[in-house]
């Protein structure tokens, strides 16, 4: 399982990652530290639904919602980014997304989901379209989210 790999990576290398979650609300937390040794690698874990928390905490700006929409890569970059900037973890993963049901207000399709990582201060971003129920799409965002962090890890190597 990636998480499990994920956490071994970051145990050999000695680095720490932390989260800044939306749509997944704690699932990608939750996934780390499902597995034993996580305590010597999760650092913190921020569930910032709404935008004002996203802007407080972790520094998104208004702007950058404003013209993209809080579902974008621009706004994932930023969580992840400020996310890394508020911990000092060397890997912070991040996801902002739209779950469902229906499409949301903006048109916004159900199952959007984007999900950002900060590697040693560069941000990234990926765009996803889920399909699924909402518990689904937070699942599978949640797996995506691992597996792109690990990826960042292990394409440094």
């Amino acid at each position: 399982m990636d998480n499990k790999r994920l956490v071994e990576l970051l145990q050999q290398k000695k680095y720490h990652v932390s989260t800044a979650e939306s749509c997944t609300g704690g699932l990608i937390a939750a996934s780390i530290v499902d597995i034993s040794g996580a305590s010597n690698v999760f650092e913190e874990g921020y569930i910032t639904y709404s935008n004002r928390v996203k802007e407080k905490l972790l520094g998104v700006s208004e702007e950058t919602i404003a013209r993209y929409t809080v579902v974008s890569s621009e706004v994932a970059k930023e969580m992840a980014a400020g996310t890394q900037k508020a911990t000092g973890s060397e890997l912070t993963i991040s996801v902002t997304g739209y779950a469902g049901p229906g499409d949301a207000w903006d048109g916004t399709k159900a199952g959007t989901v984007y999900v950002g990582t900060c590697y040693k201060g560069k941000a990234e971003a990926r765009g996803f379209l889920f399909e699924g129920d909402r518990r689904q799409i937070r699942v599978r965002a949640a797996e995506e989210a691992i597996r792109f962090g690990l990826e960042r890890i292990e394409n440094d190597e």
